[in-house]
């Protein structure tokens, strides 16, 4: 039912370039900043026209009659969204990803999730919550925060340790947020990243059938998911770097924003106090925005390096925990590039850009919170890297095995 319902929806299938629909919408986007921030949350004649442009399922299967898109294509077109509006972007990468890996769990599955084929998932994956058996499934409890896109969503995928008889054991399981049992509790108050309406999910004795626990352990391992037919190439990505490589995109975006504003005005924008006509005259501002674009150029390269290890490399062998852990410091080396990036163009755009009127502070909000998400903390993701070239234990829960390269160099 749930496949057949998508598959009706012919507009997705004609996605065949995301990235496209995603910079026609910039406009739109931009116009509702100031108001999706105010809001914290996406507004509505954005979400409209997201929903619209059928970019919610480009992850979504060719098997689910979705376009089945590449890792990077998503990235790409999350990062183009938050050229416009960070916050938004960031919420958006949140739900169509999760509702991608949704549509590809097995129909008896998916039928149980899809009721109108509009259905949107987000998630919040620490394991905070506590899943109690009874008879025909589980009664789960918990509070989970930093839950992006959540005020948007119709089902949460969190993270429960289920009381097992065999003890605690870690699964994923769908949470019906339109369910009584469920609420989202208003905490979302921030200095940046407003709107991506990160709120704090709670769930209070919510009963969660069998067939929506996803067990964490119990996955094929990548060996057998290679030797398996009839898969497609999303099934063979690795879960442990999907989160970091999903939440970075809006900072690609937000970086590029500044980038674009910033190299816009310097033409016109005087250096009050100084004899140059314009910022443009500066060789020392050209300077900085130069070396600015470079970071984010750089930031761009590990990142393609990274989706390519599970668009690519994955497809043909396992990853190894040593692949994993240089994708993790792809992803921490890259936000500390973008932050440093998004500093130098507020340097070059002067005091002037943190005027509220102006929309270049904003992103710059944007861009120093989001770049200092946990998961994507640069020095540790770095730490991690060394640990793993020099086969010391790993320092991220995550991932315990970062067992080393057969040789020091890498790719």
């Amino acid at each position: 039912m749930a496949m057949e319902m998508l598959k009706s929806r012919t507009r997705v299938d004609h996605v065949a370039d995301p990235v496209a629909v995603a910079a026609s919408l910039r406009p739109l986007l931009e116009s509702h900043a100031d108001d999706c921030e105010q809001e914290r949350r996406i507004v509505a004649p954005v979400m409209a026209a997201l929903h619209e442009s059928g970019l919610f399922h480009i992850t979504a299967p060719c098997r689910a009659g979705g376009p089945g898109h590449r890792l990077i294509t998503h990235i790409e077109t999350v990062a183009e969204l938050a050229k416009g509006c960070v916050g938004t972007a960031w919420a958006y990468g949140l739900l169509s990803g999760i509702t991608g890996t949704a549509l590809a769990l097995p129909p008896s599955v998916a039928d149980l999730l899809f009721r109108s084929g509009e259905e949107l998932f987000c998630s919040a994956s620490a394991l905070t919550g506590k899943a109690v058996v009874v008879p025909g499934g589980y009664r789960v409890s918990g509070r989970w925060g930093y839950g992006s896109g959540c005020l948007h969503a119709d089902w949460a995928l969190n993270g429960v340790m289920v009381d097992t008889a065999q003890g605690s054991e870690p699964a994923m399981a769908f949470l019906d947020l339109r369910d009584a049992a469920c609420r989202i509790e208003d905490n979302w108050h921030m200095a940046g990243m407003a709107g991506s309406g990160s709120n704090m999910i709670v769930a209070d004795d919510l009963f969660v059938p069998d067939a929506l626990i996803l067990w964490t352990g119990r996955a094929p391992s990548a060996d057998i998911l290679l030797t398996m037919v009839g898969l497609e190439p999303r099934d063979r990505w690795p879960m442990e770097p999907l989160f970091p490589l999903g939440v970075l995109a809006p900072m690609l975006g937000a970086a590029t924003a500044l980038l674009e504003g910033v190299s816009k005005a310097m033409a016109k924008r005087p250096v009050v106090g100084w004899t140059y006509a314009s910022q443009g005259e500066s060789d020392a501002l050209v300077g900085l925005l130069g070396r600015a674009a470079m970071e984010i150029d750089s930031a761009w390269l590990h990142i393609r390096r990274a989706a390519a290890m599970l668009d690519d490399v994955a497809q043909q062998r396992a990853l190894t925990g040593y692949d994993k852990a240089q994708i993790q410091a792809d992803c921490g080396y890259a936000m500390e590039l973008l932050r440093a990036a998004g500093n130098r163009l507020m340097d070059v755009a002067g005091p002037g850009a943190f005027a509220l009127a102006s929309p270049l502070q904003r992103i710059w909000r944007d861009l120093n919170v989001g770049t200092r998400h946990n998961a994507l903390s640069a020095p540790l993701s770095i730490e991690l890297y060394g640990r793993a070239i020099a086969g010391l234990p790993s320092n991220i829960r995550l991932l315990p095995d970062i067992a080393p390269a057969p040789r020091w160099a890498t790719s």
